[in-house]
């Protein structure tokens, strides 16, 4: 990757991030009970949507792929791109290495997340 490219996705990839968090702001949070993500909800959709939609307009080789696709939705949310590559899958009747990624991103992606926050706990009691 060029350096020029390069730069074109750390651009994007900064103001997909600034992006998701205004949608953080904009959607309430519920008071009291359980707090559904909706934000997070809605960042994922729309940035599959938004991959979608730029998969099939931009030149896959082009700076505005390197910003918009790679960097802003980089940014925005990587569930997009989880969503692009499932779909590459199932387009290629890849359905087990569809199922087997599919499955591995959610539920090892959970206990990857759990283990994580063991680990912090274990840290912070020794430290």
């Amino acid at each position: 990757m060029s350096k020029l490219l390069w730069l074109w996705v750390m651009l994007g990839g900064g103001l997909g991030a600034g992006a998701r968090y205004s949608v953080s702001l904009l959607l309430p949070v519920a008071k009291e009970g359980v707090k559904f993500p909706w934000a997070t909800l809605s960042v994922n959709l729309l940035g599959c949507l938004l991959i979608g939609l730029l998969w099939q307009l931009v030149d896959k080789n082009s700076e505005m792929n390197a910003f918009l696709v790679i960097g802003f939705l980089g940014g925005f949310t990587t569930f997009s791109s989880f969503g692009l590559d499932g779909l590459k899958l199932l387009q290629q009747h890849a359905y087990m290495p569809f199922t087997a990624y599919v499955l591995a991103s959610n539920i090892v992606g959970l206990l990857c997340v759990f283990l994580g926050v063991k680990m912090a706990e274990l840290i912070q009691i020794g430290g």
